[in-house]
This record gives C-alpha cells, structure tokens and sequence, in this order.
C-alpha cells in the first residue's frame, strides 16, 4: 500500500526535503522556487505549469509573479529513479534513504506517499488565524509551541 500524511511527515517518511530552495520531490532540482524580499521566506512560483495547457491563469502576469507560464510539468521520478539517485549520492532533494526501500516492492509502486488534504488545509488555516489574530503560543509555521 502506500504512506498518507501531511507534507512535514511526509518528507520524514520518504527522506525527501520538504524546506528550501529544492522542497518539491516532483520538481526537484528545478523547483521553481523564489524568496521574498520582505518576509524572508521562500515560495513556490511554477505551479501554474500542472494546469491545462489553454487555461486563462497561465497567461496571467498580474495575479502570480508578473510572467505568464508555459512550462510543462515534469514526469514524476519511479520509486526505482529515487532509489538509485539515494544510493549514488545524487542528493539534491533526498535527505536519506527511506526505511520503507528495505521492502521489496516499495520501488515498484507507482505511488508511495499520499498527502492527506484534510490535515494540510487544517494547518495552513491554523497559521493564516493564529497570524492574522496574532494568537499567542503559535509560531511562524501555525503549530502549537
């Protein structure tokens, strides 16, 4: 079967960098990743690109980053790809090897790791609250100190 968790545990249970420049495992390598000039933190500008090739949002510049988007979205890596880029030391976005390889069919399922949206949309409501009426006791990422 497969993994279902929030993106944190995710990134714990599959070895793969959920923070910084090169956090989508999809992507990897080539995230498109920018940060911000005020708030110091980084964010994820190509998303537009798993969209509908004709869809309006990829001509639109002002409502995104000021470009329009026409790229086309990368094939997802086999379990097999992650497992030899772990081994080789091809590390950009594998922080470790996943306990779950030591199974023998884990690198043949076409799909390992599930998120579950229903914890995610919990947590980034909890950040946007907890910083828009600047509640005490959470931190910058929305979870209780």
């Amino acid at each position: 079967m497969w993994t279902i968790n929030d993106f944190p545990a995710y990134g714990n249970l599959s070895g793969c960098v959920v923070k910084g420049y090169k956090a989508c495992p999809i992507c990897g390598d080539d995230t498109p990743s920018h940060r911000l000039k005020n708030g110091h933190k980084i964010c994820y500008i190509g998303h537009r690109k798993w969209l509908p090739i004709n869809h309006p949002y990829r001509r639109q510049r002002a409502s995104f980053n000021g470009k329009p988007e026409y790229g086309t979205p990368p094939e997802p890596l086999t379990g097999e790809e992650v497992l030899h880029m772990v081994e080789d030391g091809d590390r950009v976005c594998w922080k470790k090897k996943s306990i779950f390889f030591d199974l023998e069919y884990w690198k043949y399922l076409p799909v390992r790791h599930v998120l579950d949206v229903m914890h995610i949309e919990k947590n980034v409501c909890d950040s946007i609250i907890g910083t828009l009426l600047e509640i005490p006791g959470k931190n910058k990422d929305g979870i209780a100190a």
